[in-house]
């Protein structure tokens, strides 16, 4: 008789086949990797770092109970996502703000210095319309003295910038006031708008040297992709809460 080899596949062995062990996948973990995704929102505004913080919180308690319970829970890769993509939008989101800062202070700095030189040519009434909201001022071509002269609640608002300090004092100087920017003191935001406090001393032959602060208006438009600026105050008096 021909001898029947004997076969030692597992599926001849004798009982039933193994089952693999079944994990839950961890709600936590679940989280941890929804959040690390959304951790790129904080690109768009430095208050929505919060969100990576937060996503890289949820990982870890994710990671530390996967660790306890890895005979029930699974999802160890999701929980290690936000560790990988959150600090990178976090750095990314600081950094490119940081830019725009140093961007916006520039740029404060320059309009606030050509507007000081300006009022040091004594072009009194293109000074005040820097001061004017951007909607309301008068059209480019118009001829200023005249167009004051026709509008008495701008000539008024004119007579008030005209006494106030330190124009009075620069615009008697005028053109011998000289100028010397010092510091950035305050950025506040608010919407599509930012305020800049710039402190500024100058120097006139009557009155020596003195300090005045300038707050500065920069306006973001998403109709027309640009930014209006604006002087928003020019003091004496520092101002309060600096």
């Amino acid at each position: 008789m021909t001898e029947i080899e004997t076969l030692s596949q597992p599926a001849l062995a004798e009982g039933p086949m193994p089952i693999t062990e079944y994990r839950a996948l961890s709600v936590w973990a679940i989280a941890a990797l929804v959040l690390g995704l959304l951790s790129g929102v904080a690109i768009a505004a430095p208050l929505l770092a919060v969100v990576p913080l937060v996503a890289m919180v949820v990982g870890g308690i994710a990671l530390r109970r996967i660790a306890l319970h890895s005979d029930r829970l699974s999802g160890r890769w999701m929980a290690v996502v936000p560790f990988l993509v959150a600090p990178l939008f976090l750095g990314w989101g600081f950094a490119r703000e940081f830019s725009r800062r140093e961007r916006l202070f520039t740029h404060s700095r320059e309009f606030a210095d050509e507007w000081l030189s300006i009022l040091n040519r004594n072009q009194l009434h293109f000074a005040h319309q820097l001061k004017v909201q951007a909607k309301n001022r008068m059209d480019a071509s118009t001829d200023l003295e005249v167009g004051y002269r026709q509008d008495e609640v701008a000539n008024d608002n004119l007579k008030l910038f005209r006494e106030s300090s330190p124009i009075r004092e620069i615009l008697a100087a005028a053109p011998q006031a000289k100028f010397q920017f010092e510091e950035y003191l305050r950025h506040e935001q608010e919407g599509f708008s930012d305020n800049v406090t710039l402190q500024y001393s100058y120097e006139t032959p009557a009155s020596g040297k003195s300090k005045c602060w300038i707050i500065v208006k920069r306006t973001y438009s998403n109709y027309t992709g640009r930014a209006d600026w604006q002087i928003v105050e020019a003091t004496s008096t520092k101002p309060h809460g600096i």
